[in-house]
């Protein structure tokens, strides 16, 4: 696939020193305030296209592919109202999301290096991962229980993800997003399955929003032919290609 993944990195700057003002009874307030901004960035971003993904909470990644710079302006600005700090950021794209954000970086360090890749078309590749039957896992054993199986989960996927340049980040509940690299989606999506009774719709689209819609869409098709597959790929950029099914096998709309 031609085209690149394109990221804003947000920084609150001098966060931490923000947070020492609090005082010592501070961490449920840092809670809240973290939870404000990271709503207030997730709904100027979805609002326009895109999606938000709290990182470190004191710095945000904003999927910003198929956005205008006017877009990522107003998200910012929407974070700046909500933000105790100063806010930074800096937009950078390239064929993987890891590299993506390490130029973004650069940038906002004065790095010279991080420059924004030339591309014919900006895309959004995002996997949305399942663990089978959470809900049966937690009424055998408690809800604990059920959160360890998934932290593993999680551990397992960021770090298959970072070997190709992707992203992963935990929704809650049994969901993983993975913020996929241009390059062999595909494999990635195949290896992530391959771990026991996870299943990976996977969504291509010009923006992130409609590329996490299509993802979740290829995880309903899963679920509801079970046994078919365990990865899905629905992908609105490219004309519809069929691929033997099975588990492990990929099928593509």
């Amino acid at each position: 696939m031609s085209g690149c993944v394109k990221v804003t990195l947000v920084e609150l700057a001098r966060y931490r020193e923000w947070t020492e003002l609090l005082g010592s009874d501070r961490e449920w307030r840092i809670q809240e305030e973290q939870s404000r901004i990271y709503s207030r960035a997730q709904e100027a971003a979805s609002s326009r296209g895109g999606l938000a993904i709290p990182l470190r909470y004191d710095y945000l990644l904003l999927l910003t592919s198929g956005l205008s710079d006017d877009d990522v302006r107003a998200i910012v600005d929407s974070i700046k109202e909500e933000s105790p700090v100063e806010v930074r950021y800096s937009t950078a794209a390239s064929r993987s999301p890891a590299a993506a954000v390490s130029s973004a970086f650069a940038i906002l360090r004065g790095n010279a290096g991080g420059q924004r890749e030339d591309c014919s078309q900006e895309v959004s590749v995002l996997g949305h991962v399942d663990l089978d039957d959470v809900t049966g896992l937690t009424e055998r054993t408690d809800p604990l229980e059920a959160f360890h199986r998934v932290q593993e989960l999680l551990h397992y996927v960021s770090r298959e993800a970072r070997l190709y340049g992707g992203i992963a980040q935990y929704l809650g509940g049994d969901n993983i997003l993975v913020v996929m690299p241009v390059d062999n989606y595909e494999a990635l999506a195949r290896r992530l399955s391959e771990t026991d009774r996870v299943k990976v719709g996977v969504g291509v689209s010009a923006t992130p929003r409609r590329a996490a819609e299509l993802a979740t869409k290829s995880l309903d098709w899963i679920r509801s032919h079970r046994g078919a597959a365990y990865v899905k790929v629905m992908d609105d950029l490219r004309a519809p290609v069929t691929a033997s099914s099975g588990e492990g096998k990929a099928v593509n709309t």
